[in-house]
């Protein structure tokens, strides 16, 4: 007979999951109640009752937007519930919505007057509202009048202009923003008359003002959107008008940041990373959203595809949608439109932008100098996003078929325009470039395009070579070819070819790497190049474009241990250098902090152990020789050079780019002069460490992330934190030296973290609230009962200063080991972790709970003893006053802690003549005082 599966009842699912809440498991609770909920013939009051439940497990994993989603659908059922209302007022006050946060508390005194348990909330909002009016009044006045000159006929342009910019400042506050939309005519409406004007710059203001209502709000959003349609603001992207195109692309990002909620799902996914890094139990969160979210987001996917090859966007238009592609594109930010790339023309309409040549005649559709980086940037995203080997495959497809139409057309023009698009497959899917350059006679028409007397198909040519050669194992066939080619262009042609034809040498002359015994060309060649290229960058009346283009020549040279001893000492190329990265576009920012890492030694480096090198010598194997001059002492000298020279003003500027890779190279430059402990004021000057705060928590890689923030360790060791990390800007520094409290960093990315957090923990008891909210407690804990020494010393000096929160102290109470081991420690061989231990416990015994506690601790006596007769007078006094603390709580205990000899060796203290131990004395003092006081002992005559 087939075995009957017993569905579990909801009153047996529900009981489950309370005992699981109750228990601390929260993420099992989660899993109960949704089953919960899934059974069919619940009913509504029972559901209710869940949804709350399940909105209280999402306040303990912080999942605040949850929380108000399932306390809404309770309210539903259950209007005015409140505990529904309670969980929900947390939840926005939390989110910072302090308006609905208010409601909610103020409905609950309505329905249940004598609810202390929103009392405290109350009081906390009741002043913030009452600011929040008196600012909106005083704010609707100034939009009234901005309006009122925006649209006086009298007004003159640079007047409105001034007026429109007030708006946009206004609307970037939730007063201002909340003005513009009430009324009628609503501030909105006004705005979409003056995007009617013919005034490009009035329009522009108009576009911006609108961006600003939209940020962070998903009603603003709904409003902006339903009143302008997205397709006037299509049609305002395509213009021709840079500013107007980049600030309609910035109007549309908000809204699809607002609508879809995306930033309230990227917190999901890392809370569930945090948690998982814990070892804690969690489900991954799923991205869903409404039939009216979707169909937003399908509508701007389709127009930003169909922008991609109209004839009547602009060159800027066109950008600018790439932008938002690749922004939006990736599975894990949400959105998610990398598969909808498959299904649409899309994958044809980025390889027809990159291999559009505005002076051919056929060409239709209007580019920018920038254009075919983004269409590069974008295919690699989409390519590198694609979940499985049968999308990858269709990936391929089509940009086979692109290619063979192309190859195939009777034209020659559709030939070149191919080896241009190879050019932009090559810089972003590499390995889709490097089949397509498989194909029969490709690389035979770039070398004869090459050698062609038109400077434009030269130039086209050498770039699709240059990017041929990224990988020396794919490209030796082509390289032996080319060379000849590029020596020859490199001679002969104008400066566009010749600098490419550079770089392919370039290129070809690094293949050896930071290898000293590999040379793969003759001895002379590679300093020459290196000569050559600075020659470019050093000339101010070249173009960016050919300043750029020797820059990246530099990227790869500089892995020889002698061209970056030249360029070192080439201080005019080295400022030029430094110049063209502050002024030129975002293309030179890689290659630019390649060359700065490369001259700081700061690239990834395999761990190569001594036997395996031994090994390999023995087998014959090529074994990687280090130069001379990249040994640490030359080294050290660059870094120093490098950063007097101003690179630090370059690295805030290159630290603008989105690229995350670009991002980890300036993270690795900033470590390496920080390394440098004289060099970091000069770090701190030039902007440095605002940028770090930003490198170690958005857009960039796990390790740049580690690097930004073990720099900002370094930083907070040696500079005042307070005047180096201004305003709020202190308290973002803390998660960032947690992240360092791991076991997968190093014992010296540890300890800097320690000492760092142990600088911040003096100043404020903000500060040490910060860090047991971040979580660093347990991690310091952790490193106080590490082997090794100079870890245990961090961790207890640091939480030293940690007791002095209350918070904290109050740890030291419960049922656990924790004072236990800072009353030994305070017996430890190591003065420095005795002093940090004593001095905790100073801190600890104002407690009389932990002054008894500490009589449970075996030998207590012995300890303090040896605490209070140490020849260190910092340990002397504190463990004094830790012996005056446990005298005051009472006789009896007093009594205890006079026993054996204590009491002599206080009375000797107490009359002591050293001035150095003056603190001491006073103290040993003060304890006879209070055993007087006890009658103890009889008072000095």
């Amino acid at each position: 007979m087939p075995t009957i599966t017993e569905v579990p009842d909801f009153n047996s699912l529900k009981e489950e999951g309370n005992t699981l809440f109750k228990e601390g498991k929260i993420a099992e609770a989660l899993d109960v109640y949704t089953k919960a909920l899934g059974i069919v013939d619940i009913k509504n009051g029972d559901k209710a009752v869940i949804l709350k439940n399940r909105a209280a497990c999402h306040l303990k994993e912080e999942d605040y937007q949850a929380v108000i989603d399932d306390c809404s659908a309770a309210l539903e059922i259950t209007p005015n519930d409140p505990k529904a209302l309670y969980r929900r007022c947390q939840a926005y006050e939390h989110l910072g919505k302090v308006e609905d946060a208010y409601k909610d508390a103020a409905a609950i005194i309505k329905v249940d007057p004598k609810n202390t348990a929103v009392q405290p909330i109350l009081q906390r909002l009741n002043p913030i509202i009452q600011e929040k009016v008196k600012q909106q009044n005083s704010t609707s006045a100034k939009v009234a009048q901005m309006f009122d000159l925006v649209f006086d006929p009298k007004t003159d342009k640079e007047q409105r202009l001034q007026a429109c910019n007030n708006l946009i400042v206004l609307a970037r506050e939730e007063a201002g923003a909340k003005s513009i939309c009430e009324g009628s005519p609503s501030g909105l409406d006004k705005l979409l008359q003056l995007l009617q004007e013919k005034d490009v710059d009035i329009n522009q203001a108009a576009i911006r003002t609108l961006s600003c209502l939209t940020a962070d709000s998903q009603e603003r959003s709904y409003l902006v959107l339903d009143k302008m349609g997205l397709q006037k603001m299509v049609t305002f992207m395509s213009v021709k008008h840079d500013g107007l195109c980049t600030s309609t692309a910035l109007l549309i990002q908000n809204l699809i940041t607002a609508i879809s909620a995306v930033p309230e799902y990227r917190k999901k996914v890392q809370h569930y990373q945090d948690e998982r890094k814990k070892g804690n139990p969690c489900r991954y969160p799923q991205f869903e959203l409404s039939e009216k979210q979707t169909e937003f987001i399908d509508n701007v996917f389709k127009s930003l595809v169909k922008m991609l090859q109209s004839s009547k966007v602009s060159g800027n238009g066109r950008d600018s949608a790439m932008e938002l592609i690749i922004k939006n594109m990736l599975r894990s930010d949400g959105v998610q439109w990398t598969k909808k790339f498959l299904d649409t023309d899309g994958i044809e309409g980025l390889l027809t932008i990159a291999s559009a040549i505005p002076q051919h005649e056929t060409c239709n559709i209007e580019i920018t100098e920038n254009s075919k980086y983004h269409a590069s940037v974008a295919l690699a995203k989409i390519y590198d996003d694609l979940a499985s080997d049968k999308e990858r495959d269709i990936f391929r497809e089509q940009c086979s078929a692109f290619f063979k139409e192309l190859f195939g057309d009777s034209l020659f023009e559709s030939k070149v325009e191919a080896i241009k698009c190879i050019s932009s497959l090559l810089q972003g899917p590499y390995e889709v470039g490097n089949i397509i350059l498989g194909f029969d006679g490709v690389t035979q028409i770039m070398l004869a395009l090459a050698n062609s007397d038109n400077p434009l198909h030269q130039q086209l040519a050498v770039e699709a070579i240059v990017h041929s050669a990224s990988k020396k194992d794919k490209c030796a066939g082509l390289l032996n070819d080319a060379v000849p080619v590029l020596k020859k262009l490199y001679q002969e042609s104008i400066d566009t070819v010749k600098v490419r034809a550079l770089v392919g040498l370039c290129k070809l002359g690094s293949f050896g790497g930071s290898d000293a015994s590999h040379r793969p060309m003759q001895d002379g060649s590679t300093l020459a190049l290196a000569k050559a290229c600075r020659k470019f960058l050093n000339d101010p009346n070249k173009s960016v474009d050919l300043r750029r283009w020797g820059t990246e020549g530099l990227a790869y040279l500089t892995l020889d241990a002698e061209v970056k001893e030249e360029l070192i000492n080439d201080t005019s190329a080295l400022r030029s250098l430094i110049d063209v990265v502050a002024k030129a576009d975002k293309n030179i920012l890689y290659p630019a902090a390649s060359v700065f890492v490369n001259l700081t030694n700061s690239y990834e480096k395999p761990d190569i152990m001594p036997e395996m090198i031994e090994l390999a010598k023995y087998s014959k194997q090529h074994v990687p020789e280090e130069h001379e001059k990249d040994k640490p002492e030359p080294v050290k000298q660059r870094v120093h050079k490098l950063a007097k020279a101003g690179v630090v003003t370059a690295l805030v500027a290159i630290a603008t780019t989105d690229s995350p890779n670009t991002r980890e190279q300036v993270s690795r430059i900033f470590s390496a002069i920080t390394a440098e402990e004289d060099l970091r004021g000069i770090v701190v000057q030039q902007g440095g460490a605002k940028t770090l705060v930003d490198l170690s928590t958005k857009n960039n890689t796990d390790a740049g992330k580690i690097l930004a923030s073990w720099s900002l360790a370094r930083i907070t060791i040696t500079a005042n934190p307070e005047t180096t990390f201004p305003g709020q800007r202190i308290y973002e520094v803390v998660r960032p030296l947690i992240s360092l409290l791991h076991v997968d960093r190093t014992a010296l990315q540890n300890f800097e973290a320690l000492l760092a957090l142990t600088n911040l923990a003096s100043l404020n008891d903000s500060l040490r609230k910060k860090i047991v909210a971040e979580k660093g407690l347990a991690s310091i804990e952790h490193y106080m009962t590490e082997d090794h020494e100079m870890l245990r010393r961090a961790g207890t000096e640091c939480m030293c200063n940690m007791v002095m929160n209350e918070q904290v102290a109050k740890t030291f109470e419960a049922e656990n080991d924790r004072l236990k081991l800072i009353v030994l420690y305070c017996g430890d061989e190591d003065e420095l972790v005795v002093r940090a231990a004593t001095g905790a416990l100073a801190m600890l015994t104002h407690s009389e709970k932990i002054c008894r506690k500490v009589l449970e601790v075996k030998p207590w006596q012995e300890i303090l003893l040896s605490t209070v007769v140490s020849e260190n007078v910092e340990i002397q006094h504190r463990g004094c006053y830790v012996l005056r603390n446990m005298l005051s709580v009472d006789k009896a205990m007093a009594e205890k802690v006079i026993e054996g000899q204590m009491l002599e060796v206080l009375m000797a203290l107490s009359i002591l003549e050293d001035p150095q131990k003056e603190v001491v004395k006073k103290c040993a003092a003060s304890c006879l005082e209070i055993c007087v006081k006890y009658e103890l002992i009889k008072p000095k005559e």
